[in-house]
């Protein structure tokens, strides 16, 4: 993957009236791949599940989390487990 161009050489070019060609810029750009996304291993095969919370709940639970000496993604499923085992018959 090549560098973008700084603002001070693109600031050089055009004080020097120097225009890039933009049929080059996009051929150039159409050659690099994408970036590969990250994502952690951890999470293979996991769905994403975003909720709102008060500011108030949230900071609760991060102050749960470090006492538990956990993170708040593991505090919220064991929370979400916990929660489906007492509603759930299955």
């Amino acid at each position: 993957m090549s560098k973008r161009p700084s603002l001070a050489s693109s600031m050089k070019a055009l004080n020097e009236n120097i225009t890039p060609d933009p049929v080059a810029l996009v051929a150039k750009a159409r050659e690099e791949p994408a970036p590969a996304k990250f994502h952690a291993a951890t999470r293979e095969g996991m769905k994403r599940l975003l909720t709102p919370v008060p500011p108030e709940l949230h900071k609760r639970l991060k102050i749960l989390a470090v006492k538990e000496e956990t993170t708040l993604e593991a505090l919220t499923r064991a929370a979400l487990e916990s929660y489906l085992s007492k509603h759930d018959s299955n």
